[in-house]
Formats: C-alpha cells, sequence, structure tokens
C-alpha cells in the first residue's frame, strides 16, 4: 500500500516512491539551462545503462524528483525529465534506447516510456490507482510494475506494443519491486506474502512463489544478477539498510557493505563486476559504486554529486 513508499521517502529523505491502460503521446516539455542544486541534493534508484557506460538515476537537485543520466566516470551530466512532479524508478530498456520510469505529472502515480535523451514520451497506464516501478522483461517487449488498482499492491505486466494489461499476482498481501530473471522464466520481488517483507521469487506466469528470505527484519529492492545466478537485496537485518547478495535460491546471504550509514538501492553493472548503490555514508545520499564482492566502494565523483 501506498503508505509503505511514504515510509520509505521518510526514512530516506526521497520525495515519493512511486490501468484499462489506454496509451498516448505526452507533449515535449519545456526545457531550460540546469543550474547547480542550491541544497545537499536527494540522488536515488540509479540503474546503468546496457553498455554499461552510463547511469540514470532520479534527483530532487533541482527542487523536484526529475531523472538524469551520467557517465559513469561521474561527468556529462545530461537531465532527461523537465517537470515540477515527481519522476522517479527509471529502468532502461534492454537495447539501451528507452527509460521507463513513474511519475505524478498527470495528476496520479503512472507508469511512463521515453527515449534515452527524454524525447517521444508516453503514458503506458491510466488508472486512477497508483501504478510504479517499471522494469523491463529481457526481451524489451513487457513491463513489470506494481499497481493498486485491485485494492492492494499487486504485480502486472504492459505489452509495450499494444499496452495491454495481465495480472502477475493476485493475494490479499503487498507485491513491490519485481524484475525479471536474465532468461525471463522468472521474477524477483519483494512481498508480505507471509507476514513480514520478504525477497520471494516466481515463474513468470505469476505462480509457484517461493520465500528466499524469511527474516523478521524488512527485506527488500531486490535485483537479478546478469547471469542470474545471484540477487542483490537492502535489509536492516544486521541493524540497518544494508546492502546483501545471495544465491538464486536465497542461500549464501553475505553482506556486502556493512557501514553505519543507509545503503540501498543497489543495481548490477551489466558485466556482473560492479554493483551502483546510494548511500548516505558522506552526509547526503548520494550515488556510489563497489565492486560485486563488497570492494573498492567510491563515491561517483563530478556532477552527479555536485
Amino acid at each position: 500500500m501506498r503508505w509503505y513508499h511514504f515510509s520509505i521517502a521518510l526514512l530516506l529523505m526521497a520525495a515519493a516512491l512511486l490501468g484499462g491502460s489506454a496509451t498516448r503521446t505526452v507533449p515535449t516539455e519545456s526545457r531550460s539551462q540546469s543550474q547547480p542544486p542550491t541544497k545537499a541534493s536527494f540522488n536515488s534508484y540509479p540503474h546503468w545503462s546496457p553498455d554499461g557506460s552510463k547511469i540514470v538515476f532520479s534527483s530532487d537537485r533541482q527542487g523536484n524528483s526529475d531523472l538524469y543520466v551520467i557517465d559513469t566516470n561521474g561527468h556529462n551530466l545530461t537531465r532527461v525529465t523537465w517537470h515540477d512532479s515527481v519522476d522517479s524508478h527509471p529502468s532502461w530498456s534492454p537495447d539501451g534506447s528507452k527509460i521507463a520510469f513513474d511519475s505524478h505529472r498527470d495528476g496520479n502515480r503512472e507508469i511512463y516510456v521515453m527515449n534515452a535523451d527524454g524525447t517521444s514520451l508516453r503514458r503506458l497506464t491510466n488508472d486512477a490507482a497508483w501504478d510504479g516501478t517499471p522494469f523491463w522483461s529481457p526481451d524489451g517487449t513487457q513491463l513489470v510494475f506494481y499497481s493498486e488498482r485491485d485494492g492492494n499492491a499487486e504485480l502486472y505486466e504492459v505489452a509495450l506494443d499494444r499496452a495491454e494489461l495481465r495480472r502477475l499476482t493476485t493475494t490479499p498481501t503487498q507485491e513491490y519491486y519485481a524484475s525479471w530473471s536474465p532468461d525471463g522464466t522468472a521474477l524477483v520481488m519483494e512481498s508480505t506474502q507471509e507476514g513480514n517483507r520478504d525477497i520471494m521469487v516466481m515463474d513468470a506466469a505469476g505462480s509457484q512463489v517461493v520465500n528466499l528470505t524469511r527474516h523478521a527484519a524488512r527485506d527488500h529492492l531486490p535485483a537479478w544478477s546478469p547471469d542470474g545466478r545471484r540477487i542483490l537485496f537492502s535489509s536492516r537485518r544486521d541493524g540497518n539498510d544494508e546492502i546483501y547478495v545471495m544465491d538464486r535460491d536465497g542461500a549464501n546471504i553475505q553482506n556486502l557493505t556493512n557501514h553505519p550509514g543507509v545503503d540501498v538501492m543497489a543495481k548490477w553493472s551489466p558485466d556482473g563486476t560492479r554493483i551502483v548503490f546510494v548511500s548516505n555514508r558522506s552526509g547526503s545520499f548520494a550515488v556510489y559504486t563497489m565492486q560485486a564482492n563488497g570492494d573498492q566502494v567510491k563515491r561517483l565523483e563530478g556532477e552527479v554529486n555536485r
């Protein structure tokens, strides 16, 4: 339910989280010269481009949450959405040509797709309930997302060529932040099906659900490795939000960050050797990278955290 997302926003000082659905083209937004932020910005939900050269993320550096693209060396910052609403949860398409995200720009949180440079914005969902956290299928033809259109947070997929919806979960509980395995046969998600927020997997049709974590702490924000063998997630099981990795079957859970700060929103690089994440270890929520084993933690310097 949407109050869960507000609690994350308050915890992390974020802006916010996050349908019959008719597809329509959204007019191009007006742009103005980007100015340096006047306060410490909140940078969140980074996602690597498929070629590993860039990172898209959301930031409130200009006063509200918009999407930005940056080279992985922290330079060539480019703002790709310009709207006074909240744009968040960007996800790069497998071919690198498009970015999906959610936004409140039409009065309610909906799913949008645009070219990677911010042009050709298109709205995919149109429902009075919240739709959020889109993620691309491996073949780039569909998005999986969560929606509250049936009264609680459930997972849906939408085909991009015809905006056709299919409901994947039917439970009285909450399911969020789903993503496909690289081979497209399974989905990982966070779910409250067993009373606590855990990381679960199911087949691509929405059946055969397996709880991988089953822990009293909150486990959330899962991300599948490019080879499909491991899953990243965030958890408070050691007292504060850390980033963990486990095998696909839930075995061999390891804490990768081990830091008193908040470490969340982890995503793999396309080659699986690095991880991008968000941390407040330097005082404000900034974008960091580290090796896949947790070594060589580096704040992404340059314009991204200016």
